[in-house]
């Protein structure tokens, strides 16, 4: 059986080897490998490692039989060449693109495709990530994103979930305590924390904290879902991905900024924003965010700062809880 896959392979990574190792398993694999220029006329930016050391890289592996490249993202006069019988994709291969051509030559052909699970939590664009995160100010990105901003600036482009809505105005009323800061743009439109900013306005929270990010930071992906026994989870660093596996597609940022500018709001959880850092777990009193005068967070944060009250995890995700009292809750 003659296997073709195909792919930038810039830093060669897990998740390539996962996708290589497996299409090998299936026949005689044949790896077509995306020019300098191609990378550039497809993604906006050039790759690392140039072709030379990214073929050089994929030559090596012992069970390639042989690499070809190519610049065109349309794959139809490869396949036409090198015939082959199977070709292995990974599965976000469909959504990244319009592969409607690609799809009916492969049906035309009988040539079989399978499309493997894309390996979380690691990708190219993530370990430049961890070389950029090597040098972080982390003390600096909490005093220059973290902001109260007014209920009334703030815009949505995701529908609310009554249901959890409901949930979290009872336990933040029991608790008087509010945590988790939204995730908002630049723009002033919230990006993470739909349920908890519509908690909040209906309680009559005249402010909100939030982190603020640039858009060119964020990985804006389809969400995916896991439904286990009735109960739904989304994806994400901290979920389980146990059940049924429910995918969306993903959506531009424009596609949100039309939607917060419409009100044409999309369906709650069916977006994934993927931010580079997180700061979850900081208490901030439920008066404070319900009071005329606004709440000084900066002058907040930097105690914390101050005092030790925050753990920087390597990962980005900032917790901000006290630890006195997570050890007195034990």
């Amino acid at each position: 059986m003659r296997v073709y896959t195909t792919g930038v392979f810039d830093i060669l990574h897990r998740g390539h080897l996962n996708i290589l190792t497996q299409a090998a398993a299936l026949g005689e694999l044949t790896v077509g490998i995306m020019t300098d220029q191609g990378v550039e006329d497809s993604k906006g930016s050039r790759p690392i490692l140039t072709l030379e050391e990214r073929d050089a890289q994929v030559r090596s592996l012992p069970f390639v039989e042989e690499v070809i490249h190519y610049t065109d993202t349309d794959q139809r006069a490869n396949y036409a060449t090198l015939r082959p019988d199977i070709v292995v994709q990974g599965d976000d291969w469909l959504f990244s693109a319009d592969r409607s051509a690609a799809l009916n030559f492969l049906r035309d052909n009988s040539i079989r495709l399978v499309l493997l699970p894309r390996t979380q939590g690691i990708s190219t664009t993530e370990i430049r990530r961890r070389v950029a995160r090597s040098g972080r100010r982390d003390e600096q990105f909490l005093r220059e994103r973290l902001r109260m901003v007014a209920v009334e600036q703030l815009r949505r482009y995701e529908a609310h979930d009554d249901v959890k809505v409901a949930r979290l105005v009872d336990k933040i009323t029991a608790e008087r305590v509010f945590f988790n800061p939204i995730s908002i743009v630049r723009e002033n439109i919230v990006i993470d924390g739909a349920n908890r900013f519509e908690a909040l306005r209906r309680m009559g929270a005249k402010a909100v904290p939030c982190v603020v990010y640039d858009y060119s930071d964020i990985d804006l992906l389809g969400n995916v879902h896991f439904i286990n026994n009735g109960v739904k989870t989304r994806m994400s660093e901290f979920a389980r991905e146990r059940g049924e596996r429910i995918e969306f597609p993903p959506r531009t940022p424009a596609d949100i900024r039309a939607a917060a500018e419409s009100g044409k709001f999309i369906p709650n959880g069916e977006t994934f924003h993927r931010v580079p850092q997180s700061i979850i777990r900081m208490p901030i009193p439920l008066n404070a965010l319900l009071q005329d005068e606004p709440f000084d967070l900066a002058a907040y944060v930097e105690q914390r700062i101050v005092e030790g009250q925050i753990r920087f995890y390597q990962s980005s995700v900032y917790v901000c809880d006290e630890w006195q009292e997570q050890v007195e809750k034990q």
